[in-house]
């Protein structure tokens, strides 16, 4: 009797799931979920992540650490992407970099490690620090820090063409480097930003550490204790 009432409260609880989660599809023979409607609520990459406790091992990590690309989905999400601090930090590091190499001509000994890491292309620094801050849409990040970077090097090219090299470069060499740097800054932009995305993923996944929380005290721990002790106080006196 006992278990024929517990099956029939599974019944009822699955019949009313069905009933007020739209998303689920019901069979109408055997009353059970779609395998369509299941794999929809299948968690994300990312939410697997948090769900794994410990350090997994080294080809785990790898293959977890790999996210497909979600164009349209990214591309959607990036009006909540353009003030975080994964796009303007690159941003203004490159802006701030261009100005210092156009007003010291890099003659200094600090201008061309700036330009070098945050202009030229590829501009690995800016790049690696948006993949490696983005929340999400790494790709899409590298490619506008890549684009930036492509503009500060052709201001560069125009403004102080005497520091890229020692000639100063004709109209026609000006006008194909800005083109290789307008097509291969974004492109390369995206691929290494998209690495430093994967890297971070990889180390948290590594770190044995990564989910390791110190749980808080609960409420009335230090009240029980002391009304404890001042008990155990009357009873010896």
């Amino acid at each position: 009797m006992a278990r024929a009432k517990r099956t029939a409260r599974a019944e009822a609880r699955r019949r009313y799931r069905a009933v007020t989660d739209p998303s689920l599809e019901m069979d109408a023979g055997s009353g059970e979920p779609l395998l369509s409607a299941r794999v929809a609520r299948q968690p994300s990459p990312s939410a697997r992540e948090e769900n794994i406790q410990g350090r997994v091992g080294m080809l785990d990590a790898l293959r977890l650490s790999i996210h497909p690309v979600r164009f349209r989905e990214d591309l959607t999400a990036f009006p909540s992407l353009a003030t975080d601090k994964a796009l303007l930090l690159p941003i203004l590091a490159t802006i701030v970099s261009t100005i210092a190499v156009i007003a010291t001509t890099g003659k200094d000994p600090f201008t061309p490690f700036l330009f070098t890491y945050f202009v030229q292309t590829p501009a690995l620094g800016g790049v690696f620090l948006a993949g490696f801050l983005a929340p999400r849409a790494s790709w899409l990040l590298g490619a506008i820090v890549g684009a930036v970077a492509a503009v500060g090097y052709v201001a560069i090219l125009v403004v102080v063409p005497n520091t890229l090299s020692s000639t100063t470069p004709n109209a026609a060499t000006v006008q194909s480097v800005a083109l290789s740097a307008f097509f291969l800054s974004p492109v390369m932009g995206a691929f290494f930003a998209a690495l430093a995305a994967w890297y971070r993923r990889f180390l948290r996944l590594m770190n044995p550490n990564r989910t390791s929380k110190t749980a808080p005290p609960r409420r009335g721990d230090g009240r029980t204790r002391g009304a404890g002790s001042s008990q155990k106080a009357g009873v010896r006196r």
